[in-house]
Formats: C-alpha cells, sequence, structure tokens
C-alpha cells in the first residue's frame, strides 16, 4: 500500500508540475510494454530451469526464487499502470463534464 502512495504522489507531481501537456496514454503504452518484457523474460527463465538436468529439489528451489524475485520486480509497473489508469479515466471525466 505504501508503494502504491509512493506511485501516486511522484506521478500527480509529475503531471502537475510538467511545463508541456503529459502524455498518460504514452507512459501507459510503454510501462505495460516493460511489464510485458518481464514477463516475457520470466517466462524464458522458467522454461530455461524446467528443461534443465538440474535436481528436481533444486529445480523447485530456483523457480520459487524466480517466481519471487518477478513479483517483486512487476509489482511497481502493475502499481504504476493502474495509477495511470485512474488518471486517464479522471481526464476523460473531467473532458466530459467540460463538453456536456
Amino acid at each position: 500500500m505504501q508503494n502504491h502512495q509512493q506511485v501516486s504522489s511522484a506521478l500527480t507531481r509529475l503531471i502537475v508540475g510538467a511545463e508541456y501537456p503529459f502524455d498518460l496514454s504514452a507512459l501507459l503504452q510503454s510501462t505495460s510494454r516493460t511489464l510485458s518484457n518481464l514477463d516475457f523474460e520470466h517466462q524464458h527463465e522458467i522454461q530455461r530451469v524446467e528443461h534443465g538436468r538440474t535436481d528436481p529439489v533444486l529445480k523447485r528451489q530456483i523457480i520459487d526464487s524466480l517466481e519471487r524475485r518477478h513479483r517483486e520486480r512487476r509489482q511497481p509497473y502493475v502499481a504504476l499502470i493502474a495509477e495511470l489508469q485512474s488518471h486517464l479515466s479522471s481526464a476523460v471525466s473531467d473532458d466530459l463534464r467540460a463538453v456536456g
């Protein structure tokens, strides 16, 4: 929860403090691409371990470690995506109210 608050605060400072219009959609797209790359890399590592000739007990420990590391690496990106989507939804709502 604290990490989510930090992301939200940093994102708000970035948007509000920007001299030029800030492209939330581009940042969302870039962050999603980064998350996809992390997921792809993780899948590749898991497959490499699963197809290796390592002892099954050690293999399970390695996979558990990779899973834990993957969750830790992807969590900030997931939080950022959620926050960006929230800001985009608010921006769209504001635009609709301004038009209506």
